[in-house]
């Protein structure tokens, strides 16, 4: 039997994160200098123009072509997981906001570069944890892979995804 497929809130949802993570990275490479800081709120929040080369927090900075293929496997395995899964809907807007965000990235390391295949995610937000240390830049599709991560850990740690794929599963005729 096929497991069930994504409702299309998935591919809106995944949709909509790649949308405004690009919109967002083309308004501030259009309009900050690299480098360039915008203060935002004093202390708390700047926006700042910085590339990124490697994977998170800077890890892994000359493996570029490699941490594209990780994203396409990546991407490729939430979509068909999403598909397990398709009755638990915490489950599958995580891994929507997941695969937005990894989308939005791979989109950044394989055209914004030097040559293709050689390019670097654009960050832009500063958020300053303490007087002296700064948290590591990130940008939209940071945050939609962070608070994907954080739904699906939800969904594992509570069952709702068991249940959500036993009922995905369930035949309709079952003596409801």
């Amino acid at each position: 039997m096929r497991p069930p497929s994504l409702p299309g809130a998935f591919y809106a949802i995944a949709a909509a994160a790649v949308v405004a993570d690009q919109l967002v990275k083309w308004l501030v490479v259009g309009s900050l200098a690299l480098g360039a800081r915008v203060v935002i709120i004093p202390r708390l929040l700047t926006l700042t123009h910085s590339r990124n080369a490697g994977a998170a927090f800077g890890m892994l900075p000359t493996w570029t072509v490699g941490l594209i293929v990780a994203g396409v496997l990546i991407i490729v395995i939430l979509v068909l997981y999403g598909r397990t899964v398709a009755g638990c809907r915490p489950l599958w807007v995580g891994l929507a906001l997941q695969v937005g965000g990894a989308v939005g990235n791979l989109i950044d390391r394989v055209f914004r570069g030097p040559e293709l295949l050689h390019g670097r995610v654009v960050d832009y937000i500063d958020v300053q944890i303490t007087r002296t240390y700064t948290w590591p830049t990130f940008n939209i599709a940071d945050i939609c892979i962070t608070v994907g991560a954080v739904l699906i850990a939800y969904c594992l740690v509570t069952g709702k995804a068991e249940g959500g794929k036993r009922q995905a599963e369930r035949p309709e005729a079952e003596g409801e």
